[in-house]
């Protein structure tokens, strides 16, 4: 992927899941994406198809009956998605139960991936990470 994905949007869902996928990101992903259960937070990650081939790598490179545990998991709620003509796409129930996705969702860029959050889960998110937490962590860096 060539261009990073950020940004920060507000598209609506309906009752039975489909959404309507921001065109800047849909631009940068492709034709076609992956969405998958997000693997250090309750999100759902969205993945161009080439960044799904080097998260898979990743999977496989988890060695042991953990490492397949893990694929099992993650690989088994990867669900590949073409948005309609209206740029909509249809969210499975499963990936909606593991972001807590009911009503309000945000869709944010982050780098590699997009990610699609409930509203209150990320607003919460956002509002517990402290301008002193930023500042250590980035503390040295020249930005």
């Amino acid at each position: 992927m060539s261009e990073p994905l950020c940004g920060t949007y507000y598209p609506s869902i309906d009752q039975k899941g489909r959404m309507s996928f921001p065109n800047k990101l849909r631009d940068i992903l492709g034709a076609e994406f992956y969405l998958c259960a997000g693997h250090d937070d309750s999100y759902i990650a969205v993945y161009s198809t080439q960044e799904f081939e080097i998260y898979r790598s990743k999977l496989y490179s988890v060695p042991g009956k953990i490492g397949s545990d893990i694929r099992r998991k993650f690989l088994s709620c990867a669900d590949k998605q073409i948005p309609d003509k209206q740029g909509r796409i249809f969210i499975a129930q499963h990936l909606r139960d593991h972001a807590g996705i009911t009503d309000d969702v945000v869709v944010i860029g982050a780098e590699n991936r997009a990610e699609i959050w409930n509203r209150a889960t990320w607003e919460k998110f956002n509002s517990e990470l402290s301008q002193e937490d930023i500042n250590a962590a980035l503390a040295g860096f020249v930005l």
